[in-house]
């Protein structure tokens, strides 16, 4: 398929989306790059199977199925997710109920229902 491109104020599409697309390209390479010398530098200790586990059902029930949800994205350093994802992974939940577990841990700490000390 043949695409007309007007040209206008010295622009040309196609130059535009080969730079986009080495770019695209380099950037993910660079990404695979990395994570694979992270990897090499340290890894994780699983967490014992037998460890104690809180699933979703534990959640207290105002925030049941029933009541609608919303999905919240956040960025997080990569060694964090490499942790949450051996959890993930040890669990077998998926990460936004460990999230899920969290926020909901975090919220009864800010106000006061639950306390933690250095190790939980």
């Amino acid at each position: 398929m043949n695409i007309m491109v007007k040209k206008s104020n010295n622009w040309n599409l196609q130059e535009m989306q080969e730079t986009l697309v080495k770019d695209t390209e380099q950037r993910i390479s660079d990404g695979f790059h990395e994570i694979a010398s992270e990897q090499q530098v340290g890894e994780h200790q699983p967490i014992p199977a037998d460890a104690p586990t809180r699933s979703l059902s534990s959640i207290s029930p105002q925030s049941s199925e029933k009541e609608p949800t919303k999905g919240v994205q956040t960025y997080i350093p990569m060694s964090m997710y490499r942790r949450l994802n051996d959890i993930k992974l040890t669990r077998r939940e998926n990460i936004a109920a460990l999230v899920a577990q969290a926020i909901e841990l975090w919220l009864d700490v800010q106000e006061g229902k639950q306390k933690v000390s250095a190790t939980i």
